[in-house]
């Protein structure tokens, strides 16, 4: 179709893309905004601004700028400029109510001072690794000796694996026990795969 530069359309091609670009951030359901240098909030979609306003994790100060919850205190998103406008990825968790949650820094323009950044809210998709260390508090080495279990591996071949003692491959189940309220390896076995 061919279009004419009208009054009520865009007529140069950035004016097109820009609205494009509009269109499709309003229409996104993953939560995204772009920021500056300085952390201040340049567009947000609809998902990202709900969010924000919910306080579900992250906060809008008084002068636009965006701040995201780290150890239970606010950290301006700023911090990560630098990192970010060299060119790498960074990958936040983000602490609020609910399924897992990360926040992904991309940078958007050449790089510099005058990179903004990209931000996606997306859910963490958790191994069963992960999951046992987060809902049973289960130390690395004891969420790796629980899928060995599940993988229906000996505590005495775990341990070799380990490269540990079976004293203290031992000593591990009994702490797993302890967290998961099992008192045989079956059991416990047998929760982990629900997991």
């Amino acid at each position: 179709m061919f279009m004419t530069a009208t009054a009520h359309l865009p007529s140069t091609r950035s004016q097109r893309l820009a609205a494009l670009g509009q269109t499709l951030m309003q229409r996104l359901e993953t939560p995204l905004f772009v920021i500056d240098a300085q952390g201040a909030v340049l567009e947000a979609n609809p998902a990202a601004t709900r969010r924000i306003e919910h306080r579900e994790g992250l906060w809008l100060d008084a002068g636009g700028r965006i701040a995201i919850r780290q150890g239970g205190r606010w950290v301006p998103l700023s911090r990560w400029h630098d990192e970010v406008a060299m060119g790498r990825e960074v990958v936040l968790t983000l602490e609020a109510d609910g399924a897992p949650m990360q926040v992904t820094l991309r940078a958007m323009g050449d790089g510099g001072e005058a990179c903004w950044m990209l931000a996606t809210i997306e859910r963490v998709v958790l191994t069963r690794t992960d999951t046992m260390r987060r809902r049973f508090r289960f130390t690395r080495t004891q969420a790796q000796l629980g899928e060995m279990l599940c993988q229906g591996m000996r505590p005495t071949h775990a341990a070799e694996k380990l490269g540990v003692k079976i004293s203290t491959v031992r000593t591990h189940v009994g702490q797993m026990y302890e967290k998961t309220g099992t008192h045989s390896q079956a059991q416990l076995v047998a929760l982990l795969h629900a997991v």
